[in-house]
């Protein structure tokens, strides 16, 4: 048999019957096995009661004047501050409707007078027990959620850092795929336009070589920040390693001619504001996607990739 939590002296029960000499049976009946019990002679007392200081368990008679054991019930069952308080009906009332009606607006048990003592306390127990185990499952489920909760946002965490690029913040090349890969097949799917651009980072090698790798990497990060200032939050800007970035663009109504001059508009104004041994200059390559469901995402990577690549040729053709 299931054992209770709370002792006795723990137990607080409010006993409602408009007749003395049946509250002052049933209270000694409960405070010979240790329960605190509280009466009340009519139903306004005993909402009153039970809405002050909540019981762990109501005995109510049905008969009373003003308001019956019925009345009574559903306005504690109406009540939220009351409304999980168990009841157990008492009445001299034995036909099969009074127990049915009793039921059915929420009582979770009947006594019929006149009592037999051990029947009260077998009955009572058991329904405190039943609000043991019940409140046990729902801080079973409470603690469960919180778990899952946790799991959830470690699993988040991990996804997080598993997606980003430690030294930027931006996506890493596992992230730039995981995530440009369901955009683009959306494009496709709806016949969206969207571009990509392949970004490189012009001199890193000799930054490295005559400044140090700290200088260098903080010529990475920079322009890191220049691409996510330049980029809506809803593109993917990504850092595929060492000094190349993409950007996948879902297209909007726009010119994405406009997307070089406020690139550039960005890396001058940084190079004004820092007066460091050092200017941030990129290559770039755009392609825009045709509407194929055979262009790949890679196909459209290499292509930006080539023409960046030749952006950077004709620099060093200029230069020289």
């Amino acid at each position: 048999m299931a054992n209770l939590l709370k002792s006795p002296l723990e137990t607080n029960i409010l006993v409602v019957d408009d007749t003395p000499d049946n509250l002052r049976l049933l209270a000694k009946i409960l405070e010979l096995e240790g329960y605190i019990i509280r009466k009340s002679l009519n139903g306004k007392m005993a909402l009153q009661a039970a809405s002050r200081h909540p019981p762990d368990l109501i005995l109510l008679d049905i008969n009373m004047p003003e308001m019956n054991g019925y009345e009574v019930c559903q306005q504690l069952k109406a009540s939220k501050a009351t409304d999980k308080i168990p009841i157990i009906f008492i009445s001299a009332l034995d036909q099969i409707n009074d127990k049915l009606q009793a039921f059915e607006i929420g009582g979770q048990d009947y006594i019929t007078k006149p009592f037999q003592e051990l029947e009260v306390l077998m009955r009572v127990r058991n329904q405190l027990i039943i609000k043991q185990q019940h409140q046990e499952i729902i801080e079973q489920n409470q603690r469960l959620e919180h778990e899952i909760q946790e799991r959830l946002k470690a699993e988040a965490e991990v996804m997080e850092l598993s997606i980003t690029d430690e030294l930027t913040g931006l996506y890493n090349r596992r992230g730039f795929f995981w995530l440009a890969n369901q955009q683009f097949k959306i494009a496709q799917r709806t016949q969206i336009f969207c571009c990509l651009l392949f970004v490189d980072i012009d001199g890193l090698k000799q930054i490295n070589d005559s400044l140090g790798h700290e200088i260098g990497d903080r010529m990475i990060v920079d322009t890191a920040q220049i691409l996510k200032q330049t980029f809506r939050d809803s593109d993917i800007v990504a850092r595929l390693g060492g000094d190349e970035f993409v950007i996948f663009v879902p297209i909007w109504p726009r010119n994405t001619d406009e997307f070089y001059p406020r690139l550039q508009a960005n890396i001058d104004r940084y190079n004004q504001e820092h007066n460091y041994s050092y200017q941030i200059s990129i290559s770039v390559g755009m392609t825009q996607s045709a509407l194929n469901e055979n262009v790949s995402l890679e196909t459209l990577i290499q292509e930006a990739d080539r023409l960046m690549f030749e952006q950077k040729r004709l620099k060093r053709l200029l230069d020289h």
